[in-house]
């Protein structure tokens, strides 16, 4: 490692500096920047066998600096040749890479997970696909064609595309009022091929970061939203009831008016399997053996319960269908049954862009358009967020851009089988997770036994309980609560708390999708209102002088005014800049008398003021970041200053943004040759203007440095004349090497 020594003692590693000279640190003081136990330390500072005498010699020194960020023209070029690789186009096939180490141990951990997903897919894409008011076929339509193309595209081995609670309840939000089942059907379907389509752009030209735009509040609001909305919308399949509703208030609307017209055999019926579903939720034996059975016996007990407890979804969608299909049998009346689902293997087609009496291509695509950046967003977020979890937990690197690009491909793929937009369910990789996946080929799997159950058993899903359904969502869906966050904002951040609650209170009287875009809306004020808003510190310091004993009503006021802004200053807020310096600085006003009463020992003298001296400086650090506008607000300010005879003057402030900021005469009066000292000895370059009215310094060194190089001239200067000097600073700073502490606004004096 360049400029660095590791010594390896007692299995830990640790790192010594070294000075300038070459020689290692020594001393406790030193102790808190190194990595390792005490006696680790002294034994690496005493030299490489252990002897005081022997010392470190440098013997290469090496130095790299890594940069993020920016937008410039060789970055552009870089990226784009970067891009036009073979590296980086096999990166976009990530199969590539897994798949020649693949293992037998790898195909049967895969398996197992596989068809375990398959088992809880299955009857989800069937609930889901109520909840997306389509056929419910289109779920199991939807289930399998994402795991075939995500094996190929994707980077993550835990995930699993599909139909979820969320994406489906924006699928049935997206559809024109009034619109019919088979519109619906259609509709769903196109959104499925655009939604790829813009998922796909976003991948291939890397604008995935546009998603980090919404933030976590406004994504659980979101989440919270839905997951409540989903949850209040299932009450009514499982008692029976029979209206027409799409938000909140709409549902409770139904429910006062239609509460007489529940059906008891629904309501037993969903009642049971829910109660069931969440007592199997956390169903687990413990490890070590009870009631005197061996642990291999033991053993095969919890594995078997564990099997029971992941699938039992399809093992009461199971039972619950067994007793619809007894029903219908004996002709027994009151359990509502699913009854119109095709069955078999969809045909393999383009989307239908017009179809019955639906002509025009652009009033079809018009009638959902407004949707598909939402959907999109929501989606690709979902998708990605779920890949980072596991990625963390498991510690294998994601990439965003391929997400985009599987998950776009996914999503067109599926539209040529009749699906609607599908994106990484939680739930179902983290059963896939629990189950040994070991690559991303545990997808095929999954989408393999969704084909044969739509290919075998799809004559059995007519017989599907409608309650058993809303019992499998209501079920799956109680993860998507988050409550937490509300607690953690309240004691971190309580203004993230507004985002979060126009979501959930939009999405419960409007839509879900308004309530996230107006989520977002408000996230975005709140991130842009520091910038139209920043904050800028002005310190004030105001000192009184009299001739004492001569003129002692004779007075002056020395006013030193400390201007820096917290950060960069962009055009937003330009026009805030100067009024701020015209109300708060420029506005106030030092005529008046001043009342003395602070001596020791005398009575309180009132002060004729005859003089004043006010300086305001400028710190400029964070002006190179700046805009233009910002620069010509401030050249205005610069302007009134001069108007109002008041001296201003910068400080660390770059050449190339004092041309900008200081009128024409005044950089006329420049000092040419302190210029050019500037930029031929970067360390201490200084430029002044010759005026009455203004003085403009330039340091570019860093604080500390600067200060601890002025004060070291200063000393010397003094000590030849064998006097006192003294200086002030504007900001806090502080000299390592010398361990000199420089606070803001007060006076040192060094006496030689």
């Amino acid at each position: 490692m360049s400029g660095s020594s590791f010594v390896n003692s007692s299995s830990q590693i640790i790192l010594i500096p070294p000075l300038a000279n070459g020689k290692a640190r020594n001393g406790a003081a030193d102790n808190e920047g190194f990595i390792g136990q005490d006696e680790d330390f002294d034994r690496a500072s005493s030299g490489p066998h252990g002897h005081d005498e022997e010392e470190w010699l440098l013997e290469q020194e090496r130095e790299e600096t890594v940069s993020t960020g920016g937008f410039t023209w060789p970055t552009v070029k870089a990226k784009v040749r970067n891009g036009c690789t073979f590296t980086a186009w096999r990166r976009r096939l990530p199969i590539s890479y897994w798949l020649p180490k693949y293992s037998l141990r790898d195909f049967r951990g895969d398996l197992v997970a596989g068809l375990t997903v398959g088992l809880t897919v299955v009857p989800q894409g069937l609930a889901y696909a109520a909840i997306a008011q389509v056929p419910l076929e289109y779920g199991l339509y939807s289930a399998f064609m994402g795991c075939f193309m995500y094996t190929l595209f994707g980077t993550a081995k835990d995930i699993t595309l599909g139909p979820t609670a969320v994406l489906s309840l924006m699928t049935a939000a997206s559809f024109p009022k009034g619109a019919s089942a088979i519109d619906k059907a259609h509709y769903a379907v196109l959104l499925s091929f655009f939604t790829g389509i813009a998922q796909l752009i976003l991948g291939i030209f890397n604008l995935g970061f546009l998603i980090n735009f919404i933030s976590a509040p406004v994504i659980s609001g979101f989440t919270t939203a839905s997951a409540f909305i989903i949850l209040y919308g299932q009450i009514k399949t499982l008692t029976g009831l029979k209206f027409d509703a799409d938000t909140v208030i709409d549902f409770s609307v139904g429910y006062v008016k239609t509460i007489k017209s529940i059906n008891g055999w629904d309501t037993l019926m969903g009642i049971i399997c829910l109660g069931i579903l969440l007592l199997m939720k956390d169903l687990a034996l413990p490890k070590k053996p009870m009631w005197n059975i061996k642990k291999k016996t033991w053993n095969i007990y919890r594995e078997v319960v564990r099997t029971i407890c992941v699938t039992r979804y399809a093992l009461v969608i199971i039972v619950a269908t067994a007793v619809g299909y007894y029903v219908t049998i004996k002709g027994y009346k009151g359990l509502s049954i699913t009854e119109n689902v095709k069955g078999g293997i969809p045909k393999i087609g383009p989307p239908e862009f017009v179809w019955a009496n639906r002509t025009n291509v652009a009033s079809n695509i018009m009638a959902f358009a407004g949707s598909i950046p939402m959907v999109v967003l929501v989606g690709a977020l979902e998708s990605i967020a779920v890949a980072k979890a596991f990625g963390f937990q498991f510690q294998y690197r994601i990439d965003p851009t391929q997400e985009l690009i599987a998950l776009g491909l996914s999503n067109v793929l599926c539209s040529f089988f009749h699906g609607y937009p599908v994106t990484g369910s939680f739930t179902r990789s983290a059963l896939k997770a629990q189950s040994g996946v070991r690559t991303p080929l545990g997808c095929t799997w999954t989408g393999a036994f969704v084909l044969l159950a739509m290919a075998v058993i799809s004559p059995a899903f007519k017989y599907v309980p409608k309650a058993a359904l809303s019992a499998v969502i209501m079920a799956a869906i109680l993860i998507l609560f988050e409550f937490k966050i509300f607690k953690d904002l309240w004691l971190i951040n309580k203004k993230e708390l507004v985002p979060i609650l126009v979501t959930i209170i939009v999405a419960f009287t409007v839509s879900v999708d308004m309530g996230i875009l107006s989520g977002i809306g408000v996230s975005m004020l709140l991130l842009l209102y520091p910038i139209a808003r920043p904050t800028i510190i002005a310190h004030f310091k105001q000192s009184l002088y009299s001739l004492r004993p001569r003129h002692p009503t004779t007075g002056k006021r020395t006013i030193h005014v400390d201007v820096t802004p917290q950060g960069a200053v962009f055009f937003p807020a330009a026009e805030y800049l100067r009024d701020f310096f015209q109300d708060n600085i420029l506005a106030k006003s030092y005529n008046e008398a001043a009342l003395l009463s602070e001596r020791p020992g005398a009575s309180p003298v009132m002060l004729q003021i005859s003089e004043i001296d006010e300086q305001i400086v400028f710190n400029g650090i964070h002006l190179t970041d700046s805009d233009y506008t910002t620069l010509r607000s401030l050249r205005s300010v610069v302007m009134s200053c001069l108007k109002a005879n008041r001296k201003i003057r910068f400080v660390n402030t770059e050449p190339s943004v004092l041309k900008i900021v200081l009128p024409k005469e005044m950089q006329a009066k420049m000092d040419k040759g302190s210029l050019a000292q500037s930029a031929a000895s970067p360390g201490m370059g200084v430029s002044t203007i010759q005026d009455p009215n203004c003085e403009t310094i330039q340091l570019s060194e860093s604080t500390a440095e600067k200060m601890a190089h002025i004060s070291r001239n200063a000393v010397d200067a003094a000590a030849a004349i064998g006097s006192t000097f003294s200086f002030k600073t504007t900001e806090e700073m502080v000299d390592m090497e010398d361990d000199v502490n420089f606070e803001k606004q007060k006076e040192f004096k060094f006496s030689v």
